[in-house]
């Protein structure tokens, strides 16, 4: 019993020093205005529907310089190619319920997909499939959602639509083009960054898209991720893990010594370098095989290097080249570029593996 009682002295004693301590913390204004609850209310409604609206730009942004991208990079994919259309669809179930009434002021939804993108000068824009447009059926089956369109998009060597537009049915037939059969999605984060990741992914922050200043800095960054993927580098870099590995496990097998996975490591960083190197001299190459002017695209890793300094610096990562490398090594690509073009030469690199 006394043991309980001093606990609950200790216990009042710091609560007390507590509420003394934030006494002496308080906010020195006191007449500072109150704010309505409807009001803030109010006020976050329009910055979510800003947000919601800026993403769509974006998206739409990156979307136009992909498809140029894919179907660009098309020799450098070999049997990894698919039919490109130009359109991406949508529906309410996509989205959280109090976004959906905000997006209700620029698209039309419900549970039937309709198309949020059309790519200007590809086969949806050209057959007249526009923005809005309700999709009923897609080669005579009927779609209930947008995964279903996606599913037969991906598979299909021609499309028959029926679509519902302003309450009239409409058939729209349309032709594809071949491109490279890789994604690309825009995720919220801060950081200026972009990865290309297995299977066939590549993903870009809103923070690069902020950064980007133009749509051929963005061809640049997007080639380059999209090279990784063309030259298996992801692959490669998980084999090179892989053996790493078996090196661990053999050293701690004949003489027991923990490793605690260095070998792994090392294998994981093995040739970074040179794959980075690659990836932006074939990048460059596909940034204009994509139609894009990259004559002063190096322009982009000075840039860089004012909002990263610790990139200039040649010891600046162990799996990147310094920015002033990649400066140099795109300039130089580029200038071959330019005297591909001046003799009327495809725009392909030198390398036989582009030429098969």
């Amino acid at each position: 019993m006394r043991k309980r009682n001093y606990k609950i002295k200790i216990i009042s004693l710091l609560l007390i020093s507590l509420s003394i301590l934030i006494s002496g913390c308080a906010p020195t204004l006191k007449e500072i205005p109150e704010v309505p609850k409807e009001a803030i209310e109010a006020e976050r409604q329009k910055q979510r529907k800003l947000a919601l609206f800026t993403y769509f730009e974006r998206k739409e942004k990156l979307n136009n310089v992909w498809y140029n991208l894919i179907t660009g990079a098309r020799p450098f994919c070999k049997e990894n190619v698919r039919p490109i259309y130009g359109f991406e669809v949508h529906d309410k179930t996509m989205y959280k319920e109090e976004d959906v009434k905000l997006l209700s002021e620029r698209f039309v939804l419900n549970h039937k997909p309709t198309v949020w993108y059309v790519k200007q000068d590809f086969p949806a824009y050209k057959s007249g499939l526009r923005v809005n447009d309700k999709i009923l059926k897609i080669n005579d089956k009927e779609v209930k959602n947008s995964r279903e369109v996606l599913e037969i998009v991906r598979k299909s060597k021609s499309l028959k639509l029926l679509i519902e537009r302003n309450g009239k049915l409409l058939n729209i037939e349309m032709q594809p083009i071949e491109g490279c059969d890789y994604e690309v999605y825009l995720i919220f984060h801060e950081s200026v960054n972009a990865w290309a990741s297995p299977p066939n992914r590549v993903f870009v922050t809103t923070g690069l898209m902020r950064f980007i200043q133009n749509e051929k800095e963005l061809a640049l960054v997007l080639g380059h991720e999209l090279s990784h993927h063309v030259l298996e580098h992801i692959s490669k870099k998980m084999g090179n893990m892989i053996i790493g590995s078996v090196i661990d496990i053999l050293i701690a097998v004949t003489t027991g010594v923990n490793t605690q996975g260095t070998f792994q490591q090392l294998g994981g960083v093995v040739y970074s370098k040179q794959f980075e190197r690659e990836a932006d001299y074939l990048g460059t190459y596909i940034a204009a095989r994509g139609g894009y002017d990259v004559s002063d695209a190096a322009e982009m890793w000075r840039r860089m290097a004012v909002e990263f300094p610790n990139a200039i610096s040649k010891t600046f990562l162990a799996t990147h080249p310094s920015s002033p490398e990649r400066f140099l090594l795109i300039e130089k690509t580029v200038k071959e570029i330019e005297e591909k073009k001046l003799k009327g030469e495809p725009i392909l690199p030198s390398d036989e593996f582009f030429k098969k």
